[in-house]
């Protein structure tokens, strides 16, 4: 199998028909049979690599120049999102048009080449693959909570979280990094439910108070900013259940590597992936 295969099998499985700038082949590669892969991996994995004599490095949090534009993607991905959870069109827009520029200036000293430049120099196949990833992870959540929800009228946070806790990665999620709720209580009403995993980057507080004005009670996410936590345990109208950056991540990333080691393709997951 060759990168661009297995970098359609990752769109495939997530139902996309265009490749997100968040997801590259950085260097392409023919005849892959055993990769490397992790949520992050840089030059020091690439070089672990190419001395243990992988045929490729897959990472998930992808470092490219594309990166720079990242505003479009996030932009467009929460718009979407917040429309269709209740959100007025016009608040969305407003919103999303200011989190579009603070995503590019975050991005702009950042270096996006590194990694990469050190794959092309090693010669070692190098592909990212984030949204397709995030995707599969928070439709696999997705799912746990419609099942919840079609079996119980006014499902807790607990009740959630039992049914969730049996996807595999979070039962084996690290100690000090197992899911928890940080706002509301085991027996709080989990009311409208929206998980946040893809798009790029997380929902920032205006975001997230923009959900709650249009109704949504909990919010099912990898991480959350302390002082995001602080600012929705005060204004006390929303629940959040944060499951791990790590293990959210690792759902849909080894989804899709699970299907490449169908093909025959051996994997070797390092890097944080659980």
């Amino acid at each position: 199998m060759n990168t661009k295969e297995m970098l359609q099998i990752a769109l495939d499985l997530a139902k996309l028909k265009e490749l997100p700038m968040d997801s590259s082949i950085s260097v392409e590669g023919e005849n892959i049979e055993n990769v490397l892969a992790g949520i992050d991996m840089g030059s020091a994995e690439l070089a672990l690599a190419k001395q243990l004599g992988y045929d490729c490095v897959a990472r998930h949090h992808n470092m490219t120049p594309a990166l720079g534009k990242l505003g479009y993607l996030v932009a467009n991905d929460h718009y979407e999102k917040m429309v269709a959870n209740g959100v007025p069109v016009n608040v969305a827009q407003k919103l999303l048009e200011r989190r579009k520029r603070e995503v590019e200036i975050m991005f702009h000293g950042s270096n996006l080449d590194g990694a990469p430049s050190v794959a092309r120099l090693l010669n070692m196949p190098y592909i990212g693959i984030h949204t397709p990833a995030d995707l599969l992870g928070e439709r696999a959540v997705e799912a746990k909570v419609a099942e919840v929800q079609a079996e119980k009228k006014n499902p807790t946070l607990q009740d959630l979280m039992d049914r969730l806790m049996t996807i595999r990665e979070y039962a084996d999620a690290p100690e000090g990094q197992k899911p928890a709720i940080w706002v509301g209580t085991p027996e709080s009403y989990a009311g409208k439910v929206v998980v946040e995993f893809a798009g790029g980057l997380a929902g920032e507080l205006d975001e997230l108070k923009a959900y709650i004005d249009a109704g949504v009670g909990t919010f099912i996410c990898m991480h959350m900013d302390a002082n995001i936590v602080k600012e929705l345990q005060q204004d006390n109208r929303c629940n959040v259940m944060v499951m791990g950056h790590m293990a959210s991540d690792s759902i849909g990333f080894n989804q899709i590597l699970d299907a490449w080691e169908a093909r025959g393709v051996r994997v070797t997951r390092i890097g944080g992936l659980v």
